[in-house]
């Protein structure tokens, strides 16, 4: 009903405004005066073959008939997809979803809509444990995020998308056992040294260049600690991991170390998240292999530490007005970069969870397990 409204203010609009009265404007159509007083009450709209006829009439193009606006569109698509990837990266997956799919069938041909939802879709595939249910939706879900990787390759032209889409079929293949799929379609991606940031970092001027060699930098860096981080989960085929537990720790101390040296400043950003992450691996480690109380204990500490900042952290990247930014060297005067994660809990939340495993029964009545937890209590929930 809005579209008819919208379509027949829009002809009375544009007909008023070329003094042309409805019995006129009928004549030139070849329709009932009746029929253009239906379009402008907005209770009918003209046949399809009207459109040009109306559009020379009044000289405008078949989008400003039709009160298409290309950019406002555009504007509303960005706002959504903005709206929609805070919410998914703080675990508001649901909401996330309705609006993304909302906002599909309004702009159906929405490229940038469908990579938002292929993304959603691929991260919600993350089975909560490992039972058939899980599994199912699992599929259910890489296959959703397929689809949309698909009709993005199929028709768009822009190559972050098709970069993006790319990235999710080999994964999704991946996850889904097709492992040669996954292994063809990176073999056909081009390499980290010629990506955007590489590229921006040899060919930029003046601040520009320096500001590009940062955001290299970062992106490096954060990868690193990623790989780092995930190195102890590769497992090989006769059911061994790569790495054992000792390795692991030490592995997870690497991570603290480098950033320590890279981050003389204390300035970590959102590499909080790594360093509660290894803090935490080492906790564990120590708790399981060698029960020590004082390695577990000040590790756990270290992690709640870097728990708590990420949460100031979080506030403080919210108002982008203020402009934090870092002071240790290497990225000294670039601006804190954003963090996301498909969980709705904070990292407070995360990690008090994480405390009740009864991998941590040997020192759950110390005082300092005890105060740790408490503590911990008074800002875990629900990402805002």
């Amino acid at each position: 009903m809005n579209e008819l409204n919208n379509l027949g203010n829009t002809i009375a609009k544009l007909r008023k405004s070329s003094e042309i009265t409805q019995e006129q404007l009928a004549e030139q159509l070849g329709v009932s005066v009746s029929a253009v007083s239906q379009w402008e009450n907005g209770k009918t709209m003209p046949d399809i073959s009207a459109i040009p006829v109306l559009c020379h009439i009044f000289d405008v193009s078949s989008d400003q008939l039709l009160g298409i606006d290309h950019e406002k569109d555009e504007a509303e698509i960005k706002r959504i997809r903005a709206e929609a990837h805070k919410l998914m990266g703080r675990g508001h997956l649901v909401k996330a979803e309705r609006m993304l799919l909302d906002a599909h069938k309004r702009y159906p041909n929405s490229y940038e809509l469908m990579w938002s939802l292929m993304y959603l879709y691929h991260g919600l595939s993350d089975p909560a444990d490992g039972s058939a249910e899980e599994k199912k939706k699992e599929e259910k879900y890489l296959h959703k995020s397929i689809e949309y990787a698909r009709k993005i390759l199929e028709g768009c032209k822009n190559e972050e998308l098709r970069a993006g889409a790319n990235q999710i079929l080999c994964l999704s293949y991946d996850k889904l056992g097709e492992n040669e799929k996954a292994i063809g379609i990176a073999r056909q991606m081009p390499s980290m040294t010629i990506c955007r940031e590489s590229l921006l970092s040899l060919v930029s001027k003046d601040r520009a260049r320096l500001e590009s060699r940062q955001a290299e930098l970062f992106m490096l860096l954060n990868r690193f600690c990623t790989l780092l981080e995930t190195a102890g989960n590769v497992k090989f085929e006769d059911g061994t991991f790569a790495y054992d537990d000792t390795e692991g720790a030490a592995l997870a101390q690497k991570i603290i170390d480098l950033l320590d040296v890279l981050f003389e400043e204390k300035d970590y950003g959102i590499f909080h998240l790594n360093l509660m992450s290894a803090h935490y691996r080492i906790a564990c480690i120590a708790g399981r292999q060698e029960k020590d109380k004082e390695k577990t204990l000040t590790h756990l500490a270290a992690a709640a530490d870097h728990a708590e900042a990420i949460l100031r952290l979080e506030e403080a990247i919210s108002k982008p007005e203020e402009g934090i930014k870092h002071t240790s060297l290497f990225l000294r005067g670039s601006t804190y970069g954003t963090f996301g994660t498909f969980d709705e809990r904070n990292m407070t939340a995360f990690l008090s969870d994480a405390l009740k495993s009864d991998l941590f029964d040997f020192v759950r009545e110390e005082e300092r397990f005890k105060a740790l937890t408490e503590r911990l209590k008074e800002t875990a929930g629900l990402w805002k």
